[in-house]
């Protein structure tokens, strides 16, 4: 773990300034959630994600998709790949995603589908942005295996993606 040498203190109500260098580092904004976490004598903060908090629910989902079209499934917020389909486990559980895949996830499209970097491999990704109340949280991918998206139930993804918002919501 990094320090950045910068000190701030603690009001009477408890509060600290999280400074902007930080803040913006971390892509947060206000009124975005922090987690808590304790580590012997340390405060571990960290940006708090619901879709953190329903990956193993999703899971289920993302299995299901992946015997049906045989392509890789993956759910991510805009900083780590959270779930994945069985097959995708080894490679991309828990791995961090690109700036440049963030930002894709940004954009207003319904659908995206690209030739991307995607943990270490060019992979044809299609994306599936999750909106949330302000912003996009993070995304629905395929990464295109045997199935071409053109072949695939769009109606079923977009229900499995609608699944995944209404979710989001209940959890917040």
């Amino acid at each position: 773990m990094k320090t950045t040498g910068m000190v701030r203190r603690i009001d009477e109500l408890g509060r600290i300034v999280i400074p902007k260098e930080i803040r913006k580092q971390l892509m947060m904004r206000e009124g975005e959630s922090i987690s808590f976490a304790l580590e012997d004598e340390k405060i571990i903060l960290t940006k708090f994600s619901m879709l953190n908090k329903m990956g193993s629910a999703v899971e289920l989902l993302l299995e299901r998709l992946y015997k049906k079209y045989h392509n890789t499934f993956l759910l991510c917020d805009k900083k780590n790949i959270i779930a994945c389909s069985s097959n995708g486990l080894a490679k991309y559980q828990r791995k961090p995603i690109t700036k440049d895949f963030a930002l894709m996830i940004e954009k207003e499209e319904d659908t995206i589908e690209t030739m991307l970097e995607f943990v270490d491999d060019v992979e044809k990704v299609t994306i599936l942005p999750l909106k949330g109340t302000q912003e996009n949280l993070g995304a629905l991918l395929m990464l295109t295996d045997e199935t071409p998206y053109y072949m695939i139930d769009e109606t079923l993804l977009q229900f499995v993606k609608e699944v995944i918002e209404q979710e989001m919501e209940t959890c917040g």
